[in-house]
């Protein structure tokens, strides 16, 4: 096991006993032997929700060893080195052809027969049950409620689902891991229940890893039908996790509906049907005639063709995960998650074909498009083992979860061969509340140069050559190329994490490159966590069997002008979102939260009352498609950090106060903002094409469970048409027997109708 220089080790017994003493109490919460109140009631939690420091149950108390910032002790090893395994590749889905039906005048989308799949369509099948009541429409785990999760009734219904009919279909179950799977070969297999993660197929199907990798194309929309397939009882979770999921498409341009975070969890048994359009922001304004093939999809021979929209809105790398009200962090971390790749004409996936459009970055030529031999999802995570060895995580750290392995597409510290040309990696920070800060060294460790394209899945207007990228907060995407042509096969390199943590609460200080190499840290996840192995030929992914041969030539291109600048205009108005700890009283909580009694974070809207998150208050109010406007995020100060994320819509950059603002960052669009401890950035957004119920929140998600989240409402204008959207959506209230409606609470401060002004 590692163990940090300062590690007293004859603590780590004491430190492991309240760690055995925290899971007594997980499992009598999970089996309702004692409620959080009662927690409070006997001195065990603070009035502020953390552990109380007492000797043999805080892992931060005086006489227990809580030097290593995971406050658990070090997770076992099983005698594991460091790049002995291979970095698996993301676990590619296959899609299905959808034929399109007319059924009483409505457009269903059918699924192969041989599937023995329900049709897809505009109105949930919770629709017919709530209508009927009828036996052909039970959830069949259960015999009771609906079949599908989705709420019933247009407000859920899928919008402008006749302009985007889904063409390609997924089948995706999430379920307890198959059997004998483990994080490395020497590490113990896990449990079913300590990791739920994704299969291909229909209710039933187990989870695999490493996680998924879908491959989207523009203008082919997709359905991507999500099965429940977790145990039926809460408490068959291993000390964690709530099998009650939503699946959040990071960042896509979807219909509120298909967000994945809008209080529509749904249950063991069901399905939930998402829409993803993959249709290109701005599509009711720009390049409406299809002039500007930038604005492009392509066909099954990779050729591009128009698609209406603003093509400097195209995105490539997105991710989707779990996101469940309070209990989107023990869900991901548990395995919820996948990642999109987005392709377009520009952004293809085949590097040979030039014909002026296509920007053939690194990927490959055995497939028309969206070729990944030479463009690699990196998805980076931390996780801590109990001494049994199976999965782990802390249910009463409030500030953040931190673990002290550190793995790459759901393996420890693994290697991954490359030949000596550029790659395209394409990364996401996937870990709870790390930050983590990428260094590519070679053996002598020192610094070997990478090329920013891309930040949060947005391409910048110029490549950006650096030494180091910049820190990445959870759900930050970077895309770098790397030129391995200047090495010798045989030569090895490493990427290094060089940003340390203490706690939960943000990082702690960025170490020197030779620092993070030589793990002089305390913090286990500082130090290299993926070896690259240069070699002189690789086996194909995208066409099996084939092998490259050494003098294979690279084709691929980094163009100096990737996409053109959106421009800083005036705005129809401003906001500004304030994100801080508080000690607000409990006011209850909705959806369901677990019996917890104390929520610290909270968002403050213009100046006025602070508030944690209710998915049934819509705190801010976007009262018309079009319109732009500025914000300002502030993190509220008290030693945090925050990673920001706004759903729905990508914000342009405009400035921060706290930390470097590059030339990855300047001006480019992101989703995820770290805001820097009491610091400020502000952006610019322009929302259009859908409406609904959305949410922004600090992606540290054990801060946005604790509950720093907060559900903001687009207005569409009234056409005639009744359209529901020209209000506010009522929201959902999920049970098992069926979803009801609720009227929600409208903060006045963020509805620019109530304030004059422009509305």
């Amino acid at each position: 096991m590692y163990l940090p220089k300062s590690a007293p080790k004859n603590r780590l017994r004491e430190a492991q006993k309240a760690r055995e003493n925290r899971a007594e109490i997980i499992r009598a919460l999970g089996s309702g032997q004692v409620t959080r109140r009662d927690l409070f009631k006997m001195g065990i939690f603070t009035a502020g929700g953390m552990l109380a420091l007492k000797n043999g149950l805080s892992p931060f108390a005086p006489s227990a060893y809580g030097a290593i910032p995971v406050g658990t002790p070090p997770s076992p090893r099983f005698g594991a080195q460091p790049f002995t395994q291979e970095m698996q590749r993301l676990n590619l889905h296959h899609p299905h052809p959808l034929t399109h039906l007319n059924v009483g005048g409505e457009i269903e989308a059918a699924f192969p027969s041989a599937l023995g799949e329900r049709n897809s369509k505009r109105l949930s099948w919770h629709t017919d049950f709530t209508a009927t009541g009828g036996a052909d429409y039970l959830n069949p785990r259960t015999l009771r409620g609906p079949c599908e999760g989705r709420p019933p009734g247009m407000w859920f219904g899928h919008q402008r689902w006749n302009d985007y009919l889904p063409k390609v279909g997924y089948q995706l179950s999430l379920g307890q891991i198959q059997d004998g799977l483990k994080f490395h070969p020497n590490f113990q297999p896990q449990d079913p229940n300590s990791v739920w993660s994704y299969g291909a197929g229909g209710l039933g199907t187990r989870g695999t890893l490493p996680p998924p990798l879908i491959k989207i194309r523009y203008g082919e929309p997709v359905l991507a039908r999500v099965y429940n397939s977790l145990p039926l009882d809460r408490a068959h979770n291993n000390g964690f996790g709530r099998n009650e999921i939503a699946l959040h498409n990071h960042n896509a341009h979807n219909g509120a509906g298909s967000d994945g975070a809008n209080n529509a969890h749904f249950f063991p048994g069901q399905f939930y049907d998402y829409h993803w359009g993959t249709c290109l922001a701005r599509s009711d304004t720009y390049n409406l005639d299809g002039s500007d093939l930038r604005a492009s999809g392509i066909d099954d021979n990779g050729v591009p063709f128009a698609i209406p929209g603003d093509f400097r809105e195209l995105q490539g790398t997105l991710w989707a995960h779990d996101h469940r009200f309070f209990f989107t962090a023990e869900n991901v971390y548990k395995g919820n998650l996948a990642m999109l790749n987005y392709y377009s004409g520009p952004d293809r996936g085949h590097e040979g074909m030039d014909d002026g459009i296509n920007l053939r970055l690194p990927s490959g030529e055995r497939l028309p498009w969206g070729n990944i031999d030479f463009d690699v999802n990196l998805i980076i995570t931390d996780a801590a083992f109990a001494p049994s060895g199976q999965l782990f995580f802390d249910i009463f750290d409030t500030d953040g979860f931190l673990g002290d392995i550190m793995c790459v597409n759901g393996a420890y510290a693994p290697f991954f061969k490359v030949m000596r040309r550029k790659y395209r990696f394409r990364i996401v920070n996937g870990c709870m509340s790390r930050f983590i800060k990428l260094v590519l060294v070679n053996e002598a460790g020192t610094a070997v140069p990478v090329t920013v394209i891309a930040n949060d899945g947005n391409l910048l207007v110029n490549p950006v050559t650096v030494n180091a990228l910049d820190p990445q907060g959870t759900g930050e995407r970077f895309d770098i190329i790397v030129d391995f042509s200047p090495f010798a096969a045989g030569d090895k390199l490493r990427l290094v994490n060089h940003i340390e943590h203490e706690d939960g609460r943000g990082p702690k200080e960025i170490l020197s490159v030779k620092e993070g190499v030589r793990r002089d840290s305390d913090d286990p996840g500082v130090g290299p966590l993926l070896q690259f192995r240069v070699v002189k030929s690789v086996e194909s992914v995208d066409q099996p069997g084939y092998v490259y041969p050494n003098n294979a030539p690279d084709r691929s291109q980094v163009p100096p002008v990737l996409t053109e600048q959106i421009p800083i205009v005036e705005p129809v108005r401003t906001r500004h979102l304030e994100f801080k700890r508080t000690s607000n009283n409990f006011e209850g909580c909705f959806p369901d939260c677990g019996d917890r009694e104390i929520f610290p974070w909270v968002i403050r809207i213009d100046g006025e009352d602070q508030h944690y998150m209710n998915a049934n208050r819509a705190s801010l109010i976007v009262p018309r498609a079009g319109e732009v406007e500025h914000w300002t995020l502030e993190n509220g100060g008290g030693g945090w950090d925050h990673p920001v994320h706004l759903h729905f819509e990508e914000g342009v950059t405009i400035s921060r106060t706290v930390g470097a603002f590059g030339a990855t960052e300047r001006l480019a669009r992101k989703d995820v903002w770290r805001l820097g401890e009491g610091g400020k950035v502000k952006i610019q957004i322009r929302f259009s094409e859908f409406a609904g119920a959305y949410v922004t929140h600090c992606h540290n998600t054990v801060h946005e469970d604790f509950a720093m989240l907060m559900r903001y409402q687009i207005l569409k204008d009234d056409n005639g048409t009744g359209d529901p959207f020209i209000a506010i959506s009522p929201t959902p209230n999920p049970r098992e027997d069926g979803v009801e409606y609720l009227t929600p609470e409208i903060l006045p401060e963020g509805d620019p109708r109530r304030r004059g002004g422009s509305a």
